[in-house]
């Protein structure tokens, strides 16, 4: 009987330290006044958006996502993606919940739906604000040819800690409402890798949102589908996520390595930034391994000429990168 307890704890112990490991970021769920940022530096300068990309911007000082350093971001047709220039990788802050766009999308003419940014504060503590004002909704606009809807969100970046808020302003979407996000463009807000090293999602209620995160494409469609919120958050609800002191040194010290051409047609060249992992393993988009071997240099090339045009993924240590094959 000692003995099984014994085992039984040793197993809770395991399980409990796994699951720290598993973890990138602490949520907080709070609440707090929402102002819109004054003399800010417009975005989009008039233009109206909806499925156009903005000009990379600079990050004005240090900042990682997911233990990785963060160079520019950008307003790409409804969100914000932040890029890295040490991987060519990209992270999609998802924090509209919908797909929006511009008020004037429908009409033309100058925007009504500003996006702008500013940083306040002094150096070592100073915080990026970014903010998307007076949103409309693609699905409203889509489906029932109404333009009514509107929504006002912020992302501020924290200089020093990394921490990521989403912040929430005036909305008028209600319970009513719901049922034109609930196909493909459900209620999404979440931290998106689009190498699928690391996601995390936030889902059911607002007030309390659960919070999922997945490691190295885990998780099947059908799950990933699920994790929408239930209603869209309040004025004045801050979501803040937070670095955690307690995720495992393989999440936090991720593989660095860049390859190119991509597109590629033949031979595909591999830089590694140190010998520490040499072992590779090319995969389809389903997941299945093509091709897999071992580097013996820090400069590498693969001869990808045999496999068929598509989207493939090229796995070194704990990072996936994407490249496509002409």
């Amino acid at each position: 009987m000692k003995k099984s307890f014994f085992l039984l704890v040793i197993f809770l112990i395991i399980v409990k330290t796994n699951a720290q490991e598993q973890s990138l970021y602490t949520l907080t769920t709070s609440t707090a006044t929402y102002t819109d940022l004054e003399n800010a530096i417009s975005i989009n300068n008039g233009q109206i958006w909806g499925n156009n990309d903005f000009n990379p911007i600079q990050v004005p000082f240090s900042f990682k996502i997911a233990e990785e350093t963060i160079s520019t971001f950008a307003f790409e047709q409804d969100n914000f993606t932040f890029s890295s220039e040490q991987s060519d990788n990209k992270y999609d802050l998802e924090v509209s919940g919908i797909v929006a766009l511009d008020k004037n999308f429908a009409v033309g003419g100058l925007s009504h739906s500003p996006v702008s940014y500013k940083v306040e504060g002094t150096e070592g503590s100073r915080i990026l604000k970014i903010e998307v004002k007076n949103a409309g909704s693609e699905d409203e606009l889509t489906e029932k040819g109404t333009n009514n809807l509107f929504i006002n969100f912020q992302i501020w970046i924290y200089e020093t800690s990394n921490i990521i808020e989403y912040r929430y302003g005036n909305t008028n979407i209600t319970a009513q409402d719901l049922p034109l996000f609930q196909e493909d463009d459900a209620i999404l807000i979440a931290i998106i890798d689009k190498n699928d090293d690391y996601d995390c999602y936030l889902h059911g209620n607002p007030l309390t949102p659960d919070f999922t995160q997945l490691f190295d494409g885990a998780g099947t469609e059908s799950e990933i589908d699920s994790y929408v919120m239930s209603s869209f958050p309040a004025n004045g609800t801050v979501y803040r996520f937070t670095p955690s002191t307690t995720a495992g040194t393989e999440q936090f010290n991720k593989t660095q390595f860049s390859i190119y051409p991509n597109p590629v047609t033949s031979m595909l060249n591999i830089s590694l930034e140190k010998m520490d992992v040499t072992d590779y393993i090319i995969t389809d988009m389903t997941g299945k391994t093509i091709q897999k071997g071992t580097f013996k240099t820090l400069e590498n090339t693969i001869e990808v000429g045999d496999l068929s045009s598509g989207m493939y993924g090229i796995k070194i240590g704990n990072t996936t990168q994407k490249f496509l094959k002409k």
